[in-house]
This record gives structure tokens, sequence and C-alpha cells, in this order.
């Protein structure tokens, strides 16, 4: 979310690049995303050393038995799959929507980077929806059915 903000500050500031080059406005968006897959594996890095720690102290767990429950936490069952099915589907819905948008945008004579940032908006709403998703579902549970 962080970076979706500097996104937007980035781009709506005068530092942004000029309107018509749209291989320097590709070229940014690249970057953000570059940041946003790095911010996600440290974070992920993060969690899985945190959890180890806390399984360490907590339980009184040695090596053998942290690395056992980290692996056993990692492993995917039933209802991960439902869940992962579910916030999937309701993500791609959210870029098939804003590609449309964006079609519907150029039919009306936007500019290609208005296209640009309309389509890399539509994904990030769809990974923020997945998410979402993913943690209401969790939360919740899942039924069949």
């Amino acid at each position: 979310m962080v970076l979706l903000f500097a996104y937007v500050i980035y781009a709506s500031g005068s530092g942004a690049p000029d309107q018509n080059d749209l291989s320097e406005w590709a070229v940014t968006i690249l970057k953000f995303i570059l940041a946003a897959v790095i911010a996600m594996i440290v974070a992920q890095i993060a969690y899985t050393i945190v959890q180890s720690a806390k399984l360490s102290v907590k339980e009184g767990k040695d090596d053998k038995g942290v690395e056992r429950e980290i692996a056993s936490l990692a492993k995917e069952d039933e209802m991960d799959k439902q869940i992962g099915m579910r916030s999937e589907r309701a993500g791609y819905t959210c870029v098939g929507i804003g590609f449309m948008v964006t079609l519907l945008a150029l039919v009306f004579d936007t500019s290609a980077v208005t296209a640009l940032n309309i389509m890399f908006g539509a994904f990030v709403i769809g990974a923020i929806i997945e998410g979402s998703i993913s943690v209401y579902l969790y939360e919740r549970g899942v039924r069949n059915g």
C-alpha cells in the first residue's frame, strides 16, 4: 500500500515523466513493481524468521522441531486450495474489468499513459482484493457448495 501511495504521489507530481513519453512511464511502473516484489520477499523472509524465533522461544523446540513446524505450515490443504481459487477468481475478475475499462477509455480517445495507469491500477486493486478475500475466508472459513 505504501508503494501504491508513493506511485500516485510520484505520478501526479512535477517529477513525473512527460505525458507523451510512454516508454519512460513503462520504466517507472516497472521500477515500482520491482520495489513491490522486493518488499514482499523481504516481508516473507522476516515473517519466517519471526515465526521460527517464536516457536523456538515459546515452545522450546530445537532446530529440527522448528523446521518440521515451519514445513507443516507451508503445506497446502483443501481449504487453502478453495480459498486460493475463490480469491484468485475475484482478483482476475477485477483485472478483466480494468482491461475492459482501459479499452473503453481508449475508445473515447484517452491518452496512452492514462490507459497504462488504468491497467496498472486494475492489477493493484485486483491484488488487494485477492489478498483481502483470502484473509476474510481464512477468518470466516469456507464451505463447499
